[in-house]
């Protein structure tokens, strides 16, 4: 049984700000967190040039404490916030998520068989993760199709791998930059993956462990079934062999965790036909649904609620078999969990998050990067050093960086 610190990850949404999740940046609980994952970025196809998708959300929405009438060209919005983040919890490292499942879909991710617009794609990557005072990048491309978009995502990986370590070693930063890939437990979605590649240029393979059932099969199943799998053929323990019987590390390996259920309607159970799936999903903060009543299968390591008035039947992770996932994970020595998304998780006991955190005992220590002198924005070149001196945050100073402060290793336990 492994006993190395684990990486708890979860996305946070530009989109959770707005009135219908109202989720912010200040609503995050960083001590149960490794890895925040923003998302998402957008990507220029005839380019390959990356871009913010909001503004305002992402750049210049006023939080408490923050000041507009400061002196400078300063940073605002979510992206600030995660940053001062940073500054008070040096395990926290956040990455900017690129593409999704909307963005790949539309063609977003073309560019990758293009060599010149690779390049484009990771210079702008650079840019950003300076400006914005990142720590890598979450790469989400749903799913290379083709021989050709498949190598060519190795070889953009391969690339970026080059770049961020080069960029590490001008800045001085013994800590690599992070690079994550959110792929499939599908079999169709796999099939192009030059897996041994990939991994060399991955710090860490974020499986979508869900979305197992849905509209597009005839019969309700589990969407996020640990095991089992008989009639879909789909499990998260097939995949994980699956990825380590091509290629990938052991280590590297971090377990999707879905804060959302699948609905279906008009179905007398599980395995039995439907007719609809109404909301098609419900956020995991409001399941399971008045009325229904909830199924833990601790063979297979999966959940549903069933209201047998309405007929309706969800599958979703209860905290329970979360933390199953969790355990899982320390047996099988594999490198931790990640949520979809922040702003439907449940607060307290019942959070997913904290859930799989409490489990892990020990999360990943491994330092953040918070030195980024050739920024866009004043205040991140400057470490917020204003509004630090005026909260009573500890600064850190050029002779804390010249000393290694800034990217010394943490000590896992």
């Amino acid at each position: 049984m492994s006993t190395q610190a684990k990486v708890n990850m979860a996305y946070f949404p530009n989109w959770g700000i707005y009135s219908s999740y109202n989720f912010q940046p200040t609503d995050v609980n960083p001590a149960v967190l490794s890895h925040i994952l923003y998302a998402f970025a957008d990507i220029a196809p005839d380019t390959g040039v990356i871009s913010l998708t909001d503004l305002f959300a992402d750049t210049q929405k006023l939080f408490p404490g923050d000041n507009s009438e400061e002196p400078g060209t300063n940073l605002y919005g979510c992206l600030k916030q995660f940053y001062k983040m940073k500054l008070a919890n040096r395990n926290l490292k956040v990455a900017l998520s690129v593409g999704g499942g909307t963005n790949s879909s539309n063609g977003h991710f073309d560019f990758v068989t293009d060599a010149s617009k690779r390049a484009t794609f990771v210079s702008s990557a650079l840019e950003l993760i300076e400006d914005y005072g990142l720590d890598g990048l979450d790469i989400d491309y749903e799913y290379p199709s083709t021989t050709a978009q498949g190598q060519g995502f190795a070889d953009l990986l391969t690339a970026l791998r080059s770049a961020l370590d080069s960029y590490a070693a001008r800045k001085g930063d013994s800590v690599p930059y992070i690079i994550t890939a959110a792929v499939s437990a599908q079999a169709y979605a796999q099939k192009y993956l030059n897996v041994p590649q990939m991994d060399k240029a991955l710090s860490y393979w974020n499986l979508m462990a869900y979305d197992y059932s849905g509209p597009w099969i005839n019969y309700v199943d589990n969407q996020a079934n640990l095991y089992g799998g008989a009639r879909s053929g789909v499990s998260t323990d097939k995949a994980i062999k699956w990825f380590l019987s091509n290629g990938a590390t052991a280590s590297k390996l971090v377990v999707g965790i879905p804060e959302y259920g699948r609905v279906f309607e008009n179905t007398e159970g599980f395995g039995q036909p439907y007719n609809g799936v109404g909301a098609g999903t419900y956020a995991y903060s409001q399941l399971p649904m008045t009325g229904a009543q909830v199924t833990e299968d601790l063979t297979n390591v999966a959940s549903y609620s069933y209201d047998p008035t309405k007929q309706e039947f969800v599958s979703y992770d209860t905290a329970r078999i979360a933390a199953l996932k969790a355990q899982y994970v320390v047996s099988t020595s594999i490198g931790g969990n990640m949520h979809w998304h922040l702003a439907i998780d449940k607060k307290g006991s019942d959070s997913l998050v904290s859930t799989t955190a409490g489990v892990f005992g020990t999360i990943d220590q491994t330092q953040n990067h918070i030195n980024y002198p050739d920024s866009k924005w004043d205040n991140i070149r400057s470490q917020l050093s204003t509004e630090n001196s005026t909260n009573g945050e500890t600064q850190v100073t050029t002779a804390d960086l010249a000393n290694g402060s800034d990217d010394s290793s943490g000590s896992p336990a």
